[in-house]
């Protein structure tokens, strides 16, 4: 991958590459479309679109809910897709709006988060895209399968 390897990358901009499944042994679910990510020009003005500083590619971005997250009030936000072309989901809507996902080419950016004395360590996460939708290997491996596994592997 082109991160981290330029020069002109510095400390701030560092990103670490990480493996999808030991990230999020959980499910990770999108809540929401894939839009574009836009510079924000005030009130009702819509600015172009943005583009990553490390890469240049396009940035998208998408609302997750991480069951990975221990505090509730940060299990929501967004994750942002780097692509020159409109990302597609690989994987079916199981509620209106709510879908599990799997990402490759996952970036971690540690970053500050909170203002004044309420600060915690946050993070930014990037992806290249979405990863393939497992092949369906039988009716017992489903998605229905999936609701009673996080209570035995608990």
């Amino acid at each position: 991958m082109a991160e981290n390897t330029s020069a002109e990358v510095s400390r701030k901009d560092y990103r670490y590459k990480i493996v999808f499944d030991e990230f999020f042994p959980l499910p990770l679910y999108q809540t929401g479309p894939v839009v574009p990510d836009t510079e924000y020009l005030g009130p009702n003005r819509q600015g172009p679109q943005r583009r990553d500083p490390v890469t240049g590619l396009l940035v998208w971005r998408i609302a997750v809910t991480d069951q990975n997250e221990p505090n509730t009030k940060r299990r929501a936000y967004d994750v942002l897709l780097l692509s020159d072309t409109e990302p597609v989901p690989t994987t079916e809507e199981i509620a209106d709006g709510l879908r599990p996902i799997r990402l490759e080419g996952v970036t971690v950016q540690p970053r500050v988060g909170g203002t004044g004395e309420f600060k915690y360590l946050d993070r930014i996460v990037r992806a290249t895209g979405y990863a393939p939708a497992p092949a369906a290997s039988g009716r017992g491996s489903g998605s229905a399968a999936g609701s009673g596994s996080g209570k035995s592997a608990g």
